[in-house]
């Protein structure tokens, strides 16, 4: 039965649906029409399929026999095109047996494989238990969790039992995403004319001070997936090189692990401010947490792992080793897991370091392998 499911995956009709898709851009809050797309290919493979009130697209098949509920979830949304492209960015392009355009891997590369992969499930016409869902959603890349369509679909009441985040992972399966927040520092001087600073407070020169505390700081580590990081990222402050500043901003990314969160790091700078204040009494500074998000993590030992685990050596047999990995970066596991209590891995196809860059791609071979071991997962979970 499992070679008969993977023997109804077609190869030219998984390209033909993601140069479809690439076709119709679909930036964060430009989700509508790509939505449409999808909800009608669902429908026409035998879904029952809705656009929720946030213009998430939530596809279900059921089966007669009671059974767990899995859900797989991907992004509807991509960031920008950008410059640098030498393929059309919503051409769908193939050149050297990759997809070329924006969203291949992120994450239109991913909603593919989820698609076709229920459409083998539901063509073979196999007797399984319970209930698939495929959560497409929106606005997943915006850095405001208020409207992210996981987010908002959870608090709709969404539940299910275990799932599957779709995000490039090399065909490996990632237990663990890292957590994002960003915070605002904001170092505050006195204007001078710049021929007499002394008169002056440079607020430069004093974020200056609390950058290099902040260099100073150790990073947690996670077997997955490495340190996390600290990254000052945008700096603000002056207003002509021939004055003193008496304000500089900074914004500052912290990249965390399982076992930290925001609130700690927020904590750090704060020591770093009141400790500079001591030293120095005309320092003065505040801090705001502009963004908060967290890191998850799924036991290796739980079910969807090992079923999971059971669709890799179904479709590579040996050839390709069970290691089990993490991302540092951040996805909606973290909200599947932490907001839902669903147990979550990350899983799919292609590289996630050519997500966000000009002639974003995602090879023809790993696309349907990744179908391939969808559809065993489905198979190995539901029956």
């Amino acid at each position: 039965m499992k070679q008969a499911i993977i023997g109804r995956i077609d190869k030219n009709e998984t390209i033909n649906l993601l140069q479809e898709y690439i076709k119709i851009p679909s930036v964060s809050g430009e989700e509508e029409k790509l939505a449409k797309a999808i909800h009608e290919t669902c429908k026409r493979i035998g879904m029952e399929s809705i656009i929720d009130r946030h213009g998430n697209v939530i596809s279900t098949y059921k089966w007669e026999k009671s059974g767990p509920k899995l859900a797989c979830n991907a992004h509807l949304d991509t960031v920008g095109i950008g410059e640098g492209w030498t393929f059309n960015p919503i051409g769908g392009e193939i050149s050297d047996d990759k997809i070329y355009g924006r969203g291949a891997i992120d994450d239109k590369g991913q909603i593919v494989p989820q698609i076709i992969a229920t459409k083998a499930i539901i063509e073979s016409k196999v007797e399984l238990s319970g209930e698939l869902v495929l959560c497409h959603v929106v606005e997943e890349e915006v850095q405001n969790v208020s409207r992210k369509g996981t987010v908002k679909m959870l608090q709709d009441g969404f539940k299910a039992d275990m799932a599957i985040n779709g995000e490039a992972s090399e065909l490996y399966i990632q237990l663990v995403c890292g957590g994002m927040l960003e915070i605002q520092i904001t170092t505050l001087g006195k204007r001078a004319h710049g021929s007499n600073p002394e008169y002056g407070i440079n607020a430069i020169r004093n974020m200056c001070k609390v950058i290099s505390k902040l260099d100073k700081l150790q990073p947690g580590y996670n077997k997955y997936t490495g340190y996390g990081s600290i990254v000052p990222g945008v700096i603000t402050g002056g207003e002509r090189s021939s004055v003193v500043p008496d304000m500089c901003e900074l914004k500052v990314s912290r990249f965390t692990v399982p076992g930290e969160t925001g609130t700690m790091f927020y904590s750090q700078v704060l020591g770093i401010i009141e400790r500079l204040k001591l030293e120095d009494p005309n320092f003065g500074a505040r801090a705001e947490l502009l963004y908060d998000s967290n890191p998850s993590i799924v036991s290796e030992n739980a079910e969807i792992v090992q079923k999971m685990s059971y669709a890799l050596k179904d479709v590579f047999g040996s050839k390709h080793p069970i290691v089990f990995k993490g991302t540092p970066q951040h996805d909606d596991a973290d909200f599947l897991t932490n907001m839902a209590g669903i147990p979550t891995l990350i899983f799919g196809a292609g590289k996630n370091s050519v997500a966000h860059m000009p002639d974003e791609y995602v090879s023809i071979d790993e696309l349907i392998n990744a179908t391939k071991v969808y559809a065993m997962a489905y198979y190995n979970i539901l029956s």
